[in-house]
């Protein structure tokens, strides 16, 4: 069973799909999940990360590789790093 957070990353994902594996096919992308929006792309997780984090601190991302093979994982942060 999957959690919320991945179900709800997924189904931002889909929403933007086209555009994302248009634009930044093998990228990472960071969406956050209460929101609904893509918060961050990066060329590895760390930049995504770091991009998200800006826009949205404190909140949970839901992260993936643009395209067919997401490799997806979530992060979650406490806002004490």
């Amino acid at each position: 069973m999957k959690s919320l957070l991945v179900v709800k990353g997924e189904e931002v994902y889909e929403k933007n799909k086209q555009r994302l594996e248009r634009t930044h096919l093998g990228k990472i992308v960071a969406i956050e999940v209460e929101s609904g929006d893509v918060a961050g792309i990066g060329a590895n997780l760390d930049e995504a990360y770091e991009q998200a984090l800006k826009k949205y601190p404190g909140k949970k991302f839901y992260f993936r590789k643009i395209g067919p093979c997401p490799a997806p994982t979530y992060l979650f942060w406490d806002g004490t790093h």
